[in-house]
């Protein structure tokens, strides 16, 4: 991670970037002598975090901030303020900055205040890649990368069976197969699955097959009862009930919507149990 010490007070910058940084995860340090150096060096490097002064030449440390902000910077911010500035550095709270420091500073308090804004920092960071892939995976239509990321975490062998149904869902798969195949009694399969994933099997299969008809049905045209073959129905009366109890219409309502909806798995997983 990358530093910018911002401080028109010499004594302080250098003070500053005396301290063991690398001791909590910061690799690289910069200093600014006041905000508009402060601002240019935001402008050319990925910082991570800043440490400033509230009061600094040509920009404060609340204008630094607001610029971050306004434009959007996966940066934090840490203000360093005197007494007299307290009140603005707690309503600069409010308007994202993560922390402050009160003058006079102690090493120990530095590095515990930077350290704790850099894991705040990096729970951020993680929370929105998970956010990001989750919006890769749904959009996905390789339904066993999307198995493997909604129930990723379940033990290793739940999770190949898993994927077996994710890729032989559509071929008569079953409970008893997978059973037989894995060197599992029924009973055990069953309840290893429910454990592992908070879902039955039947409610797994299903969901793949009707993910599968759902996206058939917006982009082909062919027999509504050949689609629900593909996707694994072999009785075209079951199929249409179990559509319909999910997605509230038949599939021929269904094909004739004017909205198109992509439905991951556990998309349909989630409208099975608002049915129940």
């Amino acid at each position: 991670m990358k530093l910018l010490i911002a401080d028109d007070e010499k004594n302080i910058r250098n003070g500053l970037l005396s301290l063991p940084w690398n001791t909590i995860g910061i690799d690289q340090t910069y200093q600014a002598e006041n905000g508009l150096e402060a601002l240019e060096i935001l402008k050319k490097k990925r910082i991570d975090i800043v440490i400033s002064d509230i009061k600094m030449p040509g920009l404060s440390g609340l204008e630094l901030a607001e610029y971050v902000s306004k434009n959007n910077l996966d940066t934090a911010v840490v203000l360093l303020t005197g007494f007299s500035e307290f009140e603005y550095a707690q309503k600069a709270l409010r308007n994202g900055v993560l922390d402050y420091m009160l003058k006079p500073l102690r090493p120990k308090d530095i590095l515990s205040t930077v350290e704790r804004v850099k894991e705040t920092l990096e729970k951020k960071r993680y929370k929105e890649k998970v956010v990001e892939k989750y919006g890769e995976v749904t959009s996905s239509k390789d339904y066993q990368e999307q198995i493997s990321w909604h129930f990723r975490g379940v033990q290793e062998q739940a999770m190949e069976i898993l994927k077996d149904m994710a890729h032989n869902y559509s071929q008569g798969v079953s409970l008893n197969s997978l059973a037989e195949k894995y060197h599992y009694s029924v009973a055990y399969l069953s309840r290893m699955i429910k454990k592992e994933t908070g879902y039955s099997f039947s409610e797994i299969l299903t969901s793949l097959r009707l993910a599968q008809a759902a996206e058939m049905l917006q982009k082909e045209y062919g027999k509504i009862s050949v689609i629900g073959e593909q996707a694994g129905f072999s009785e075209q009366k079951y199929f249409s009930q179990a559509f319909k109890k999910v997605f509230g219409m038949s599939p021929g309502e269904f094909r004739k919507r004017d909205a198109k909806q992509e439905y991951s798995i556990i998309d349909v997983l989630q409208l099975m149990k608002k049915e129940e």
